[in-house]
């Protein structure tokens, strides 16, 4: 008995020191750290690659839009002192074809060239003489080099190169007219922005400048008259096609709803006729800058439709005056300070572009100047009246976009001024082209 005794208690002390060396190994199990062979490795985190939009290659599309002539006549010879200055505006439509190079990332350079119908005509009376006198464009043609800044689907460039215009002036006094047809040559400067649409499809909107020099002199029935200056202004909207089937990233997504604030500046032509108790017109073409601030809101309402308004307030600076030909005592003359706009805008949205028009009301305040002789009177006032236009507004990052504008603003009538016996009322139009860049609050 004592035997197995002893023995029952040497098996309970065995299974005791056991349990006790499977809790010991548990224990360290959890206090000592695994070797580092045993922990998980975590891998490198890679980001994915930005896409890159490929503008190279070979293009060709079509334009419309809308174009401006601003001429001076004269006498070469100095034997009639003043001049005739002749505005007119008319339709802009065409084809187009080029070729972009890519050499890097945000960088792209290009030729381009445009044909293609611009109908300008502007048929008036000269002031106080028997003297009708036109210019009339029929087509026009470009070939320039573009150099532009690519922010991935948007590209924005400035472009020079050389024009030609295919121009007819012409006058008449009562039974005697002379006319010259003539293809004129001579430089073009202008910028613009491409945004693509999807596909191999972009769309673009551009001002171009021309300057043509001198027309030939014509002479007819004791008047000898020379176009000494050939400028035209081009706003144009286009849609162009890249060939080459390459397979763009697709467009990112933007949200255009919210309150936004910017800065513009650009050009601004004066189209100003007045007329008066005596016959016919007398002109006034002047040109200025135009440059200040916009703020408004937009609403996405649709994944591709915009609506919102806008308004700018800024500098409007033209200062101009003009002598009447061959009686240069009687003198137009027009100056402004500012202009103000409030707009409503409709868009559609690409996703990194907004290609919108836009309409509403237009402030100028003015001042009108009417001399004859030594009697020079004025009248200065705010003028109310319409703006209508259009543009393509691009996103060039985070909350900043930047948006290239063409705006048409009818001021209307002035007051009616009389000098020397001499009544006048001038009607004012002006056409702006300008630039913005604006930031979209969150």
């Amino acid at each position: 008995m004592a035997a197995g005794a002893f023995g029952r208690a040497d098996l309970g002390l065995g299974m005791k020191k056991i349990l006790l060396g499977s809790a010991a190994l548990v224990f360290l199990g959890a206090t000592v750290p695994a070797p580092a062979t045993d922990m998980p490795i975590k891998g490198p985190v890679y980001k994915a690659p930005e896409p890159i939009y490929d503008w190279s290659g070979l293009y060709v599309g079509v334009y419309t839009g809308v174009g401006m002539t601003q001429t001076r006549g004269l006498d070469p010879i100095g034997g009639i002192v003043g001049v005739v200055e002749h505005t007119g505006t008319g339709f802009a439509g065409g084809l187009t074809t080029g070729y972009n190079w890519q050499f890097n990332r945000n960088w792209v350079v290009g030729i381009e060239g445009d044909i293609g119908y611009l109908g300008l005509s502007h048929n008036v009376r000269d002031h106080n003489e028997a003297l009708f006198y036109n210019t009339k464009t029929s087509w026009t043609g470009t070939l320039r080099g573009r150099v532009g800044y690519t922010s991935g689907p948007t590209l924005t460039y400035i472009t020079a190169g050389g024009a030609l215009v295919d121009v007819k002036d012409s006058i008449a006094s009562g039974a005697v007219a002379a006319a010259s047809s003539k293809t004129e040559s001579g430089f073009v400067v202008g910028t613009g922005v491409e945004t693509m649409l999807g596909g191999n499809w972009t769309a673009k909107a551009e001002s171009l400048y021309y300057d043509l020099g001198k027309g030939n002199t014509l002479t007819g029935a004791g008047f000898t008259l020379q176009n000494d200056k050939n400028r035209y202004q081009v706003m144009k909207f286009g849609f162009n096609y890249l060939f080459g089937g390459k397979m763009q990233p697709m467009l990112p997504s933007h949200n255009w709803t919210g309150f936004y604030a910017g800065g513009f500046a650009g050009t601004a032509l004066t189209e100003e006729t007045a007329t008066s108790n005596s016959t016919g017109i007398i002109g006034n073409n002047g040109g200025g800058l135009n440059a200040g601030g916009l703020a408004g809101y937009n609403w996405q309402f649709a994944p591709h439709w915009v609506a919102g308004i806008e308004g700018d307030f800024g500098y409007f600076g033209v200062d101009h005056a003009n002598s009447n030909y061959n009686d240069s005592s009687r003198t137009l003359g027009l100056s402004t300070s500012w202009l103000a706009t409030a707009r409503g805008r409709l868009g559609y949205s690409t996703g990194p572009a907004l290609l919108y028009v836009t309409g509403g009301g237009a402030w100028v305040d003015l001042k009108d100047k009417w001399t004859v002789g030594a009697a020079p009177v004025s009248s200065s006032k705010t003028f109310s009246g319409g703006a209508i236009g259009g543009g393509i507004e691009t996103v060039l990052g985070g909350n900043w976009t930047s948006k290239t504008e063409y705006l048409y603003v009818n001021a209307g009538k002035g007051n009616v001024l009389t000098s020397g016996g001499i009544t006048e009322q001038a009607d004012h139009t002006f056409h702006v082209f300008r630039s913005a860049l604006i930031y979209k609050f969150e």
